[in-house]
């Protein structure tokens, strides 16, 4: 009778053991802010030796290390490569597979990106998992010995690096517009019909732009979401200015505004949604 007992207890543990693992076992979204922010990533950009000269390509390593006390789940299809002012540049991880990391451990997976171009890998953007609320890190420095790890996240230099690039691809649209307007005014003195149809498209384009500064912008989304009081911050984007603010919790509210006035992208993301150091 005792001897069945002890059998009994000895197979209730062998059953709930497993179970007690799987839960301590989360995928990398599921974690807290806190515990996400004890996982380091490194993304190191190799040059491909096939090819060479203006077509130079790249291939990225990432190796992650848990310095949590949970083991995490990454699936390495989550994983891509963007310039969140031009989603064209989006490059998607050539992994498939699912990984699992216990505390202290650090794996590298070898091509997690391939066939990145140059002009991806010196420009601006970040790594990202999932979507655009878990930035991992940024473009800046990947070709470097050291790779592109997490901490840049917070580091002068290449958040200055990113914001510079976000003026100057704004300042080069501003500038594109110009001359295109510049030589489409050109060609149409040609005609007194021409020159009537360049002032009709002219007048035309006056009153769709009614969003033209960032304080037109911000105007607008004060009045969106009635905070009049809170500091708001306008940033110039192709085809309009990104307009946000922090609450004090830490929370972001956040919509793009188009020069037409339209609004798309609104958002709010809570503190355990979002990482600090945005674009």
């Amino acid at each position: 009778m005792i001897f069945a007992t002890a059998c009994s207890n000895q197979s209730k543990e062998s059953i709930q053991k497993p179970d007690t693992q799987q839960e301590e076992t989360e995928y990398y979204q599921d974690l807290s802010k806190s515990d996400r922010q004890k996982i380091d990533f490194t993304f190191k950009a190799v040059e491909d030796d096939s090819t060479d000269g203006s077509n130079t390509n790249y291939i990225v390593d990432t190796t992650v290390k848990n310095n949590g006390t949970k083991s995490i789940k990454l699936s390495l299809s989550k994983f891509f490569m963007m310039n969140p002012y031009d989603e064209e540049t989006k490059v998607t991880s050539s992994q498939k597979q699912t990984i699992t990391l216990k505390s202290g451990q650090k794996k590298t997976i070898k091509q997690m990106f391939e066939n990145v171009s140059k002009d991806v890998i010196d420009g601006q953007g970040a790594y990202y998992y999932l979507n655009k609320n878990y930035r991992l890190a940024y473009f800046y420095d990947s070709t470097s010995d050291k790779g592109a790890i997490s901490d840049n996240l917070s580091d002068s230099a290449a958040k200055k690096f990113n914001k510079k690039k976000a003026d100057d691809d704004s300042q080069a649209s501003t500038t594109d517009n110009s001359v295109n307007n510049t030589n489409s005014s050109t060609t149409t003195e040609n005609t007194n019909q021409q020159n009537s149809q360049q002032t009709n498209s002219q007048d035309n384009n006056s009153s769709v732009n009614v969003i033209n500064t960032s304080d037109q912008a911000i105007a607008k989304f004060k009045q969106d979401w009635h905070m009049p009081m809170r500091d708001v911050y306008a940033e110039p984007v192709n085809g309009g200015f990104y307009v946000y603010t922090t609450d004090a919790l830490g929370g972001t509210t956040s919509e793009t505004i188009l020069y037409d006035g339209s609004v798309i992208n609104s958002s709010y993301n809570s503190p355990s949604d979002s990482d600090d150091s945005g674009f």
